[in-house]
């Protein structure tokens, strides 16, 4: 038999165990894989798919959410043929191509993806699933040794980097120290945040977008009684999904595209479907990662400055049966929404009072709240995490943060760069990790492209691929 390779994946949410899964099924040598989370519920899931909130659905429709490119109805074929399998509620009732199923039935999607994946292989490979922290890396003679938080190292010859978001990072404020109070949830994906937010009367959560969204709609199944505040600088919000039989036209741009032109280009496609902006926001879709490597780095921070987050509201949408509850929040006054920049905090006995600067008017104002929730979406900048992992590899220099500090520095095919710029050999990354470098890295479409072709590229490189090593 010829020798086995090993490879550590660090971080088994969707990246991870898609990677793991192509890797088993594209090897054609023996290979002994490590497949690491550091939270065992998480394991096959990941923070998005681990949530028992039945109320928390995917964010697009089934007909979509196939793990395999090659298989654009897998997802919705297995989930079809386990209908019986799950009680019916008010959010799983029939399934059809169209339906926002809720996202633990995809977390049972892939652990059974997993699950099977590995039964077929396993005359071959090995795989090894581990519950536990990755907290340093070391190359050395070409092995990487991984350390664990509990104490125990290994090595392997090839290490991806598949660690998905990160929790928001804390706003700049005048008073930094509450941050350190029980008033105050720093992860809102932390499954003690529920329970502890039933326990008051007001809450205030800090961003308007998808987390808070998922926030305020478990609150609400749960018949929170109490008094929702939300608060961003812009103020936008999701906006919902509307189903449409139109094919997104395609787009043509320039070699060195400029947002200002392809924002023109947009709003002219959006008059010419009637003002349906989703088709025009669709079109991009298939081409978003070629234009954004196309785009200068002037042109991609000014993206950044002054259109992220009508992007982010337009194309990370709301099923429309969630964005219903929302409205149904606001109508009925529970759900008060603030515009403006969170200035301090006082805390009391009684509560918290929030300081904040109204956006177009300047004016300072209050709220009295019992408990401050950070919804404001996952921290990119990897310097300022409080990630041991990450901490190792920037301090040695085996990684570099992008020049948009929106993940890391990375090469075409996933490899990460070190301080000088060097192409590793040995390290990767995908999913989230590659935001700076292509934009459009965090949905199932653009993941699951990524773990096919880097299981690919792992493999080739590693003699992995074909028979005999040939």
């Amino acid at each position: 038999m010829a020798q086995i390779n090993t490879i550590a994946i660090i971080g088994a949410g969707f990246s991870g165990t898609m990677l793991a899964v192509q890797l088993l099924r594209q090897a054609q040598q023996p290979l002994k894989l490590y497949l690491i989370e550091a939270k065992p519920g998480q394991l096959g899931r990941g923070v998005a798919y681990s949530s028992n909130q039945d109320c928390h659905l995917l964010n697009v429709p089934a007909s979509n959410m196939s793990a395999f490119p090659d298989q654009p109805t897998h997802f919705f074929a297995w989930a079809k043929a386990r209908e019986g399998q799950w009680q019916q509620s008010a959010w799983l009732q029939d399934i059809t191509p169209e339906t926002f199923l809720p996202r633990r039935i995809y977390g049972d999607y892939l652990r059974d993806v997993l699950d099977k994946t590995e039964q077929a292989t396993f005359t071959q490979h090995q795989l090894h699933r581990i519950s536990d922290k990755v907290v340093s890396l070391s190359e050395g003679h070409g092995q990487v040794e991984l350390g664990l938080s509990g104490g125990w190292t290994f090595q392997a010859q090839k290490v991806v980097l598949a660690i998905g978001n990160f929790p928001p990072g804390d706003q700049q404020v005048e008073t930094p120290d509450f941050y350190q109070s029980g008033r105050y949830f720093s992860n809102p994906w932390s499954s003690e945040l529920l329970p502890a937010l039933l326990e008051t009367s007001s809450c205030l959560l800090i961003g308007t977008g998808l987390t808070m969204v998922d926030c305020a709609v478990a609150l609400k199944a749960a018949g929170y009684q109490g008094q929702i505040h939300s608060i961003s600088r812009r103020g936008l919000s999701p906006q919902a999904h509307r189903l449409s039989l139109r094919k997104p036209p395609s787009i043509k741009f320039d070699k060195t595209p400029k947002i200002r032109s392809l924002l023109h280009q947009v709003r002219e496609l959006s008059a010419e479907t009637n003002y349906d902006w989703r088709i025009a926001i669709d079109a991009l879709r298939p081409i978003s990662q070629t234009l954004w490597v196309s785009l200068p780095l002037a042109e991609q921070k000014r993206f950044l400055r002054h259109l992220r987050t009508y992007w982010d509201s337009h194309r990370h949408r709301l099923p429309p049966s969630i964005a219903e509850q929302l409205e149904a929040l606001r109508r009925s006054g529970q759900l008060r929404q603030h515009v403006g920049r969170i200035l301090a905090y006082q805390e009391s006995v009684e509560g918290v009072e929030v300081s904040f600067r109204q956006r177009g008017y300047g004016d300072i104002q209050t709220i009295n709240v019992e408990a401050v929730v950070n919804c404001s979406g996952s921290e990119s900048n990897y310097r300022k995490l409080d990630c041991p992992l990450v901490k190792d590899l920037l301090k040695q220099g085996l990684a570099l943060p992008d020049a948009l500090q929106l993940g890391l520095d990375v090469s075409e095919d996933g490899a990460l760069l070190d301080a000088q710029g060097k192409v590793s050999s040995q390290l990767f990354s995908l999913g989230p990790p590659q935001k700076g470098h292509y934009w459009e890295t965090t949905a199932v479409p653009e993941i699951r492209g990524q773990a096919e072709m880097l299981a690919r590229y792992i493999l080739f490189s590693s003699n992995l691929y074909c028979k005999n090593g040939q």
